[in-house]
């Protein structure tokens, strides 16, 4: 019956005592009461996160199912060292973001970082939800400090991208002298492009290798090429890219002449020109002018000579 009015209100009838709802607990009690996520908490127990999913949030946790442990060949027992253990941890906390996202707030192609830093993306086609290829099968279950989705596989963290070294190919090696006061070879010559190395390990004095202005100078170029601080050990490289001269000095060691010389290509030196011998003199050149007197002098003689011999 509705609607019953009184002085101070109004009343319903209803055919049924209602029961005031339990108060929430924490993300961790409530996936230990599901009865479809035990290896997930003995999994959070192992890799020593009970307690972070016991703090305050809000936090959101997609939980895998015990199939989805199966399914996935997860054994807990297997992690039992320093370095697997970090790595479940890995695991588990590529689950959990940190903030509280209801299932009516994610749309396709939303991308979150979780917990351990790496991204995750959605998917939502035909009103399902997706989280990196898993289903959330059941959401938006709540909980006193987030909100948790449970979900049909076990979410593997994206591997961590290493950086591979450099490989340099060395084109000449210098070292240290067998008397620890010079470099071998102290003087190279490369083409431009190749790669000099200063190479040399526990030496029994420190050496470097820094740019000086000319050979035996002891003026260091600003800004030069500098291998850093004198070291027993040194694994050094520079690749010259124009036709130049390096020359350069072991600091600790200059005082003793630790000098080397570095010539790239023709040396940066423009080469000079010879005069080709049979190139002809210009025509203001003494040489030239003195032939042409000659040349007229016996040219005016010869024509003396037939107009004598004209007249008789």
């Amino acid at each position: 019956t509705a609607d019953v009015m009184a002085s101070n209100g109004v009343i319903h009838v209803i055919d049924k005592v209602l029961m005031p709802p339990a108060d929430l607990v924490d993300i961790t009690a409530v996936a230990m009461s599901t009865g479809v996520h035990e290896t997930l908490v003995a999994a959070l127990a192992k890799a020593n996160l009970v307690s972070a999913l016991q703090a305050d949030g809000p936090f959101t946790v997609f939980a895998p199912t015990d199939q989805a442990f199966t399914d996935a060949g997860i054994d807990l027992d297997t992690f039992n060292d320093d370095e697997s253990i970090a790595a479940l941890a890995d695991i588990l906390t590529y689950h959990v973001y940190a903030g509280a996202v209801e299932s009516s707030a994610v749309t396709d192609g939303l991308t979150v970082t979780m917990l351990n830093g790496d991204d995750a993306s959605f998917t939502v086609a035909d009103g399902v939800v997706s989280i990196e290829g898993a289903t959330v099968t059941t959401a938006d279950v709540m909980a006193s400090n987030g909100v948790i989705h449970v979900i049909d596989k076990v979410l593997m963290p994206p591997a961590d991208v290493v950086d591979e070294p450099d490989v340099v190919t060395c084109d000449v090696t210098i070292g240290i002298s067998s008397d620890g006061y010079g470099f071998s070879p102290a003087a190279v010559t490369i083409d431009v492009g190749q790669t000099v190395c200063w190479k040399w390990t526990d030496s029994e004095m420190g050496h470097n290798v820094k740019e000086v202005d000319g050979m035996k100078s002891t003026n260091y170029v600003d800004g030069g090429i500098y291998s850093g601080a004198a070291a027993t050990t040194v694994d050094f490289h520079h690749t010259f890219t124009e036709d130049t001269i390096f020359y350069y000095a072991c600091e600790p060691h200059i005082s003793m002449d630790m000098f080397g010389k570095v010539t790239v290509g023709d040396g940066g030196v423009e080469p000079t020109t010879t005069p080709d011998n049979d190139d002809k003199e210009d025509n203001n050149t003494p040489g030239f002018l003195g032939v042409t007197v000659i040349l007229a002098t016996l040219g005016a003689v010869l024509f003396a000579r037939m107009r004598q011999e004209d007249e008789l």
